[in-house]
């Protein structure tokens, strides 16, 4: 377990840490997982409610779907906009930023009668919970830390609380670490734009607290701008939105307190609409890889499979033995026939409940 009060924004390798970690929270290519996952878990929550019993006790809430398909809505819009390099998304009034509503309304009526005032109270059902478990594929822990702060206060003060299991670990499920690399890249030392608390943010980045400190003559003269000296957590900021306060503990109760923020990096990812590779952000990928099976091959497990051949998501429900099915490939004319075409199927869901990766 990582207890608290064992890192410092003084230490290099904290700083660097940090610096990838807040990089990797901010890249749309988190964010698009986060979509897809989504995405998945919405047409396979919807199947449930279409084919599970009425009768049934772990049926699903149908009413669910309003608040699922309003979160998917949201990510469609706000995705395609941070692929052309729009942070704004992450300001109050942004797609992404509106996601927390349907997604924490989802969360807390997952399965109405497990849930006492909205948090989970007991273990879901075996097949309620293979449904949640593609609910929390799309949770990264820290990706709320990237939008507009709420009540001018920076979303992260103590450096502690992004290494903490309180972020990762709950009762019922743990959400995955991030795997940092090997060799990670140095944290930029130059003080080309400074603002304070109350200003507005000139652009998207990272920016770290601190005060600047003065030199003096004799030791009573100010001559000059001495040393940075940092006074908490890097945060993520966004362009329009104004410099927050942070939080400082002092005679036993917290404060807000006025800041100078500078900025670290400033992110020009996306603006010229190319992604670049982010794939050193989901390391974490190589240790387990998804269960596939080709059309005409014989199905390995009874379950939930889905392609994107054809050039949209797809699913299946396919028994084990039988042959794995084509896909449909759409044509633009909506009155055209639908071709099947060959196509790749990776195992969403088993019905015995066993893993969906190669062991």
């Amino acid at each position: 377990m990582k207890l608290l009060n064992t890192y410092s924004m003084n230490d290099d390798n904290t700083r660097r840490q940090v610096f990838w970690l807040l990089k990797r929270l901010s890249s749309y290519s988190l964010w698009k997982r986060k979509r897809d996952a989504w995405a998945i878990f919405a047409a396979t929550y919807e199947q449930a409610v279409k084919t599970w019993p009425e009768n049934d006790p772990d049926a699903l809430d149908p009413n669910n779907l309003v608040r699922i398909y309003e979160a998917l809505c949201l990510y469609d819009q706000g995705i395609e906009e941070l692929g052309k390099g729009h942070r704004h998304v992450w300001r109050t009034n942004g797609d992404l930023y509106q996601l927390y509503k349907p997604v924490d309304i989802v969360k807390s009526r997952f399965f109405g009668r497990y849930h006492e005032r909205g948090i989970q109270e007991w273990p879901y059902p075996p097949k309620v919970e293979q449904i949640n478990k593609l609910r929390l594929a799309e949770e990264y822990a820290g990706t709320e830390y990237i939008t507009e702060p709420q009540d001018m206060v920076a979303n992260i003060t103590n450096v502690n609380f992004l290494f903490s299991d309180i972020l990762y670990e709950s009762e019922f499920y743990s959400l995955p670490r991030p795997i940092f690399p090997k060799n990670l890249p140095m944290v930029p030392n130059e003080q080309k734009k400074m603002i304070s608390t109350g200003d507005i943010v000139p652009c998207d980045g990272i920016w770290e607290p601190g005060k600047l400190s003065l030199d003096f003559k004799w030791k009573v003269i100010p001559v000059g701008i001495g040393d940075f000296v940092n006074k908490g957590c890097f945060n993520y900021l966004i362009s329009g939105a104004r410099a927050p306060f942070i939080n400082v503990f002092e005679s036993h109760e917290m404060e807000k307190k006025s800041i100078e923020w500078r900025l670290i990096w400033e992110d020009t990812r996306y603006c010229d609409g190319t992604i670049p590779d982010e794939s050193e952000y989901f390391l974490d990928d190589n240790p387990g890889k998804r269960i596939t099976c080709r059309s005409g091959e014989h199905c390995p497990h009874s379950g939930r499979w889905a392609t994107i051949a054809g050039g949209q998501q797809q699913f299946a429900h396919v028994e084990a033995g039988k042959l794995m099915p084509e896909a449909a490939q759409y044509q633009g004319d909506m009155f055209a026939p639908i071709k099947p075409i060959p196509a790749t199927w990776k195992l969403l869901m088993r019905d015995d409940g066993g893993s969906v990766y190669i062991s």
